[in-house]
């Protein structure tokens, strides 16, 4: 299963799965939904010509790293952002957690 480097699930395990059907297959685990009010996290102001990647570089110094302020507001999509709009921004130690709640 290729997973270039700039996927968040880069450096994830991959594991043998049975589907429905019982056929094996290899697979990488979902990543759960971000907790809902996490510390630390800000609201920016859209303006101008801002868009998520922008934030991403200006936050988190890459803007590879957008999906991360799309975790932390679920209810927008990220192309539908204009200016004035509030949006979200996780603290750097909030964001990118992964935590497993199920056994393989």
């Amino acid at each position: 299963m290729p997973v270039t480097s700039r996927s968040r699930y880069f450096n994830q395990p991959v594991n043998r799965v049975l589907d429905s059907s019982g056929e094996e297959h290899e697979a990488i685990a979902i990543r759960p939904a971000p907790p809902p009010a996490p510390s630390g996290e800000s609201q920016h102001l859209m303006s101008g010509l801002e868009s998520i990647e922008y934030l991403a570089w200006r936050y988190f110094g890459t803007s590879d790293s957008w999906w991360r302020i799309a975790d932390a507001n679920p209810l927008k999509f990220p192309l539908d952002l204009f200016p004035g709009s509030k949006v979200t921004i996780p603290s750097s130690a909030d964001v990118g957690r992964m935590q497993r709640t199920r056994k393989v």
